[in-house]
């Protein structure tokens, strides 16, 4: 038996103290094998080397043993963070794309938005009238919004301030009709001054604190409003009350679509006027006046009305002109135009038939009624006191009329015999009223 055998108990101790039970225990089951090993019979053992290099062995391998504990054990903590982060990062991951699944299915509500307003632009391509739009647009907003009452606002055109000239009702039920009204709510007023100058469109909600710091204003019921435009200039509103705020969006994508529109009929009526109207004077020009007239008749006719007809001249209008110039002229047939649309109904169609020469058709107007609005039209004119490019006079218009059935059956002879009877008046001292019935 080797001496060095002795040495065990010592590893014994010294591997409990450094390394604890485990490692104790490891060791212990190491030097059994070692003391089999040693009293194994017929093993030759020189001078201790064997068992001091198995001691050796023994002494390190628990080192060893616990130098591996350790780096599985920094393996594992590695392990467990990359684990962790790799949790992280794959809840990173699962946010995004359910952020990018909310950001598709928003493109394609968004898609779909678009598509219903190319659809509906298709279908306004053809509306050329503003009736038209506005039925439309009530048909339109009832499709595609959920809201209580709506405004169409229109203002008056070659203002450099906000004046508006027509509010409609836009309904939520089901109905066409273009009805004017008036806004339900003061703050609205106050909403459309700041609008009108930021140009813009805005979501009104009861519970934004911002709303009353930024527009003054307490709101009841949460609305929205977009200014319309003509190019840089306002040229209306649209206004919804109890609109949802995730429709606001869509709301304004359709405004802008529907100040298009509009745009387009003011350019068309714009354009329709000046074909149909006198630049100078404003009032029709004589093929749409006759155009009327053959209307009017044949309305008469079919309901056996009276239909008056005056043909109004200007008296010495060439001495106003050489005595003044062409500009006092124009401002006299400027003057006479307005005056006689201030005398006048608004069913009433006036005219300029040419050069000086007026005309107005009276709707359903028998004779006697006739003069005496022709005569109101004369003494209006006769005590009007002109005043044009420092200088002051005044101006006399002689008329003659005529009246249907009873001095013609047609357009045609209607005009004659009232141009006889403006001649005659002119033959006859001017500033006058004569009618066919008192020259026959």
């Amino acid at each position: 038996m080797s001496y060095g055998i002795f040495l065990i108990p010592i590893l014994f101790l010294l591997n409990f103290i450094v390394r604890g039970k485990k490692i104790f225990l490891i060791t212990a089951i190491f030097c059994l094998v070692i003391l089999f090993l040693e009293f194994m019979p017929n093993r030759k053992v020189e001078g201790g080397t064997y068992f001091l290099s198995l001691s050796l062995v023994l002494f390190t391998f628990p080192v060893l043993v616990n130098r591996f504990e350790k780096m599985s054990l920094n393996f594992s903590e590695e392990a467990e963070k990359e684990f962790l982060h790799l949790e992280v990062v794959c809840k990173d991951m699962e946010k995004r794309i359910e952020d990018v699944e909310v950001t598709i299915r928003n493109l394609e509500k968004d898609n779909f938005t678009m598509l219903d307003l190319y659809e509906i632009t298709k279908e306004m391509s053809g509306v050329l009238s503003f009736e038209d739009i506005f039925r439309f647009l009530q048909k339109t907003l009832r499709k595609n919004f959920s809201f209580e009452k709506g405004f169409l606002v229109i203002l008056r055109h070659n203002f450099s301030a906000l004046e508006i000239d027509k509010i409609y009702e836009i309904s939520s039920l089901f109905t066409d009709d273009l009805k004017e009204s008036y806004l339900s709510r003061r703050e609205h007023y106050k909403v459309l001054e700041r609008i009108y100058r930021e140009r813009g469109s805005f979501y009104l909600d009861k519970d934004d604190d911002d709303v009353k710091r930024r527009f003054g204003i307490e709101v009841d019921v949460p609305f929205a409003v977009s200014a319309l435009h003509s190019g840089n200039t306002v040229i209306g509103f649209l206004l919804l009350e109890g609109l949802k705020k995730e429709d606001f969006s869509k709301f304004t994508i359709f405004s802008t679509q529907i100040s298009l529109e509009l745009r387009k009929v003011i350019l068309y009526e714009e354009i329709e006027k000046m074909a149909t109207t006198d630049s100078l004077t404003g009032l029709y020009v004589r093929r749409e006046i006759i155009k009327s007239f053959e209307e009017e008749l044949g309305r008469a006719k079919k309901h056996k009305m009276f239909l008056s007809f005056l043909m109004i001249d200007i008296d010495h209008f060439k001495n106003c002109n050489d005595q003044y110039g062409h500009l006092t002229g124009d401002y006299v047939l400027r003057e006479i135009a307005r005056i006689l649309r201030t005398n006048l109904r608004e069913i009433d169609l006036i005219g300029r038939y040419g050069g000086e020469e007026l005309t107005v058709l009276l709707l359903n107007t028998a004779e006697e009624e006739a003069k005496i609005v022709a005569e109101r039209i004369r003494e209006a004119v006769g005590k009007y006191p002109f005043k044009a490019y420092g200088e002051k006079f005044n101006v006399t218009v002689s008329i003659g009329g005529t009246v249907f059935p009873k001095d013609g059956e047609s357009v045609i002879q209607l005009v004659a015999n009232a141009d006889k009877a403006l001649y005659f008046a002119k033959n006859h001292g001017r500033n006058c009223v004569i009618f066919y019935d008192e020259i026959k």
